[in-house]
């Protein structure tokens, strides 16, 4: 059923009109909608659903949207000639497919921006499956990103159910987990979690884990070739124990640039679950919680270098020396803060989050507190306190100062800091 420019649409509250078409795939055609006054996109299904899909799609609006990342269903639309839709809010014109990124043609402002939108990814699945859902599609359709602020949007959430319940859609090849490509089982919760390490994988490397020399055994990639490549006999790229599926050079360029710039704590959580998760789907696979730890780790060790770049401070390796991987120049020093457990490297323009002072928050991209330089000389450094915090300090001589609210922590070496909130830092 094709819609029509003007035309009117009645539901169970009111009725909307159809303004312009937006777009169509596979499973229906997308509309642009005024209802009371407000756009929203409406996707309307070509052909009826199954009344399991109607009635999960009922429960999924009624229960709401489990973070404001997700663009949700909000309203339940059947039609008069029986056909079924929904209506739920646009997606803004900053942000780009995560498809556009992979190809290049959009990218993020820097490496701290983009390890954000990977944590706001992970924190927004953990929600999900702390309702109770389970995604069961995730590819690089689904997701949008604003390179800027590095913001989040995940679409396509009309396939969310209940887990281990599945609407008839089992994923996209090269995303779906291996146990799902041989049928063995439906999606579910460890399968999202192989998928969501695909999808961090293809952001931070710009590869897939599964694709190197082993393609060369093929003469076309089709639907058996993938069945080898992604089900039965998946070999990650960097297995190592197994060198045969190694990425190959001059065609997985990003990836081989890319690699080795990851710090090792993140290296063995794509171990673990590319290779280890490959057997032991429900505990060889890396959380949602544990890469946001981790990726917030990777996030704090950042250091920019004089060309632009950002890249590992090397605390992990103990590499604090090595040159930057991009221009080879001499890596910057920087003091590191000792906060809570957690080792920040400091230098301009670098937050603190809610999560560095509070273990039990779960705001890990909410700013608290900022690097800034002097105003007449760019050389002195401090921390520019914010959200009503104050701070007490003792320098290595004893002396003890107050710093006032929203006030500014000078960043000198062995600088003792006692935040408001109880929380304990040191310069080192």
């Amino acid at each position: 059923m094709k819609l029509r420019k003007n035309q009117t649409i009645s539901m169970e509250d009111g009725e909307f009109t159809i303004l312009d078409a937006l777009g169509e795939g596979g499973q229906g055609e997308v509309y642009l909608a005024d209802y009371k006054g407000k756009k929203y996109a409406f996707k309307l299904y070509k052909d009826r659903p199954s009344e399991d899909f109607c009635y999960n799609l009922r429960n999924n609006i009624a229960k709401g949207s489990p973070s404001e990342s997700f663009l949700w269903p909000k309203k339940y639309v059947a039609l008069s000639g029986g056909d079924i839709g929904y209506l739920m809010d646009l997606r803004p014109e900053a942000y780009k497919s995560f498809v556009a990124y992979l190809n290049g043609n959009v990218d993020f402002k820097n490496t701290a921006t983009m390890l954000g939108w990977c944590i706001e990814l992970c924190q927004s699945f953990k929600r999900l499956h702390e309702n109770g859902f389970s995604y069961q599609d995730l590819n690089d359709g689904s997701f949008f990103l604003n390179g800027e602020s590095g913001e989040l949007l995940i679409c396509d959430n009309d396939n969310v159910a209940a887990d281990k319940k599945n609407m008839g859609i089992l994923g996209k090849m090269r995303y779906m987990a291996p146990e799902i490509v041989r049928g063995e089982c439906v999606p579910d919760v460890h399968s999202d979690r192989f998928s969501l390490a695909v999808i961090l994988f293809l952001a931070l490397c710009k590869g897939n884990p599964y694709e190197g020399e082993r393609l060369k055994n093929y003469d076309i990639i089709d639907e058996k070739a993938e069945t080898q490549l992604f089900g039965t006999n998946p070999v990650f790229v960097y297995d190592r124990a197994d060198r045969s599926n190694r990425p190959i050079r001059g065609y997985h360029t990003a990836l081989i640039r890319r690699w080795p710039a990851i710090p090792l704590y993140i290296k063995e959580a794509f171990h673990r679950t590319f290779v280890e998760g490959l057997t032991d789907r429900e505990n060889g696979r890396t959380t949602e919680l544990e890469w946001i730890k981790l990726l917030t780790m990777y996030r704090d060790e950042l250091v920019t270098c004089s060309c632009g770049k950002q890249y590992k401070y090397g605390l992990a390796e103990n590499r604090q020396g090595a040159a930057c991987p991009y221009c080879n120049a001499a890596k910057p020093e920087r003091l590191i803060l000792a906060l809570n457990r957690h080792n920040i490297v400091l230098e301009p323009d670098k937050h603190l989050y809610e999560t560095h002072f509070d273990k039990y928050s779960s705001n890990y991209n909410k700013s608290v507190a900022t690097i800034i330089t002097g105003r007449k000389n760019a050389a002195v450094w401090g921390i520019k306190l914010e959200c009503g915090r104050t701070a007490k300090l003792t320098d290595s001589k004893g002396n003890e100062k107050d710093i006032s609210v929203n006030g500014v922590v000078p960043i000198l070496k062995n600088l003792k800091i006692e935040f408001s909130d109880g929380v304990y830092g040191e310069i080192k």
